[in-house]
C-alpha cells in the first residue's frame, strides 16, 4: 500500500491507499492509526480499493489546535471523498471510527455499505467518567503511541461527552445504508449489548458476534474479518 496525503480545510491527512474499482474507507478508533487495518489488507479481495485514513489529530495526520468534534472529522472525510472523485463509497469504522461513520452516513454522504465494528456512539463515553478515570485513560492512550498528543485526546474526550453528538434512536432508524455490525463477544471496552441495540435500531442491519474477539476484531482476527467483509461488500 502507498502512503499518501490530502490537504483538507482543517489540516493535512495522511492515509494508506490500495487502488481498486470499489472504494472502501476505513476509520480507526480513538488514539489509533490507519496502520491498524494493515493485517486486513492481505485478505481483502483486490477488486476493493482500500483507504486507511489517519483521522485528523492521529498518526501521521496533522494535529491542529481545533475542537476535535465528530463534525470536524466528518468534514475532513467528506472533503477527502470529493478530492478522490468517488461517486459511491463503502465505510468501515471501529469504535470511535464507527461513530464517525454513522454520523457521516446521516449528515454527509450515504455509503452503499456500512460496517460498524465494536462501534461507539450510543455507549457512555470515557469523557463522561470521573476525572481520575479520565486522566488515567488519557495517559494510557498517549503512552500507547508516540504520535498521540494529549491536547488532542482531551479535546476528543470532552467533545464526545457532549450529548449533541450521540446517536439518537430516531437518527439510527433513518440509516438506510446496507449495514453490517461486527462485534467481539469478549469486548471489555464497549459491551456487546450496545451492538445488539444498534442491530435493533438500524433498519435491515445484521450483527455477527465473533467468539474470542475483543474490541478490535480486525486486528485480532484479520483473515476472519476479511472473509466477512468480502462477502458483505458483494451483496
Amino acid at each position: 500500500m502507498l502512503r499518501k496525503s490530502f490537504k483538507s480545510s482543517l489540516g493535512t491527512v495522511s492515509y494508506l491507499e490500495r487502488k481498486g474499482s470499489l472504494p472502501v474507507i476505513f476509520l480507526h478508533g480513538l488514539g489509533g492509526t490507519g496502520n491498524s487495518w494493515m493485517k486486513l489488507s492481505h485478505f481483502v479481495h483486490e477488486e476493493f480499493g482500500l483507504y486507511f485514513l489517519d483521522l485528523l489529530g492521529h498518526g501521521k495526520s496533522e494535529k491542529p489546535s481545533i475542537e476535535y468534534t465528530i463534525d470536524a472529522q466528518e468534514t475532513v472525510i467528506d472533503e477527502f471523498v470529493a478530492s478522490q472523485g468517488f461517486d459511491e463509497i463503502s465505510l468501515m469504522g471501529n469504535s470511535y471510527g464507527g461513530w464517525i461513520a454513522m454520523r457521516y452516513s446521516l449528515d454527509k454522504h450515504q455509503p452503499t455499505h456500512l460496517v460498524l465494528e465494536d462501534s461507539a456512539g450510543i455507549n457512555r463515553t470515557f469523557g463522561e467518567l470521573g476525572e481520575e478515570y479520565r486522566n488515567n485513560f488519557v495517559k494510557a492512550i498517549v503512552g500507547s503511541n508516540s504520535l498521540n498528543v494529549e491536547a488532542v485526546i482531551r479535546s476528543i474526550l470532552k467533545n464526545n461527552s457532549n450529548p449533541a453528538w450521540k446517536m439518537r434512536e430516531t437518527e439510527l432508524k433513518k440509516l438506510s445504508a446496507k449495514t453490517l455490525i461486527i462485534w467481539g463477544k469478549e469486548d471489555k471496552v464497549i459491551a456487546i449489548d450496545y451492538g445488539r441495540k444498534l442491530r435493533e435500531l438500524i433498519p435491515g442491519s445484521e450483527i455477527l458476534e465473533l467468539e474470542g474477539a475483543g474490541h478490535v476484531p480486525h486486528f485480532e482476527f484479520p483473515e476472519r474479518v476479511a472473509k466477512i467483509l468480502n462477502a458483505f461488500l458483494k451483496t
